[in-house]
């Protein structure tokens, strides 16, 4: 940009540039000097985004971190875990602990665990829940349940039931189910299909805290699931 000042400005000592050829270079000056601009403010979105990341980074881990403190007495039971599953913070727990085999009835057990998650997740009454059913590879075909899509919608159904009737403000949980799509474990074997057998209680992350939100917004192309996000695919092995 400094060598173009210097050679309209040397060309006009000399008296060699012709009016044309001053405005050409004249807009070739302001066209670089429009480039710079607009290269300079992406350089300052990219470091605003960078530091909104690592603000949204060290949140959902303090998140975690308490939400680990606060289930840390059922974590020690063995009843439940809590994972982070590619971004979402998830609670997860055994169908064993909730349901008798093949059926989508809590048991005594798993009503009293349900109610007791659902109190602890009751006060976060700013967030967004999924509640997400999921099965072993075994194959179900019976009247109530055609496949293991339909046991794990029912399960799933059932749980955010018995949440809403613990406290739980109805919009803001819903209801899924994923059959045996997830794996967490193998199936192959007993103790990896016990694995793959389970509840999980999602905490949706809200995508208006995301950099790239209002940009979203702008183009008139709001995320479609949720008021607050959706949990986007899991990859698991």
């Amino acid at each position: 940009m400094r060598k173009l000042v210097v050679a309209v400005s040397l060309a006009l000592a000399v008296g060699c540039v012709s009016k044309s050829q001053y405005l050409a270079l004249e807009s070739q000056y302001a066209a670089s000097q429009e480039t710079v601009t607009a290269q300079q403010q992406r350089i300052a979105k990219l470091d605003e985004d960078l530091r909104k990341g690592s603000v949204l980074a060290e949140t959902a881990a303090q998140k975690l971190a308490e939400l680990r403190r606060e289930f840390q007495p059922l974590v020690d039971r063995g009843v439940l875990e809590v994972t982070v599953d590619e971004g979402p913070i998830a609670i997860g727990t055994a169908a064993e602990v909730l349901f008798p085999s093949g059926s989508a009835d809590l048991s005594a057990e798993g009503r009293a665990t349900v109610t007791e998650v659902s109190r602890l997740l009751a006060k976060r009454s700013d967030r967004e829940f999924q509640v997400e059913g999921h099965t072993d590879s075994e194959p179900i075909a019976s009247a109530a349940f055609p496949s293991n899509w339909h046991l794990g919608s029912a399960r799933a159904i059932n749980v955010v039931q018995v949440m809403i009737a613990a406290g739980m403000a109805a919009d803001h949980i819903s209801a899924a189910t994923f059959a045996e799509t997830r794996p967490v474990g193998p199936n192959d074997s007993a103790a990896g299909k016990a694995k793959n057998r389970r509840i999980e209680v999602v905490l949706l992350p809200d995508l208006s805290t995301l950099p790239t939100y209002q940009a979203l917004m702008e183009q008139g192309r709001p995320p479609r699931q949720g008021k607050k996000g959706h949990r986007p695919p899991a990859k698991r092995h």
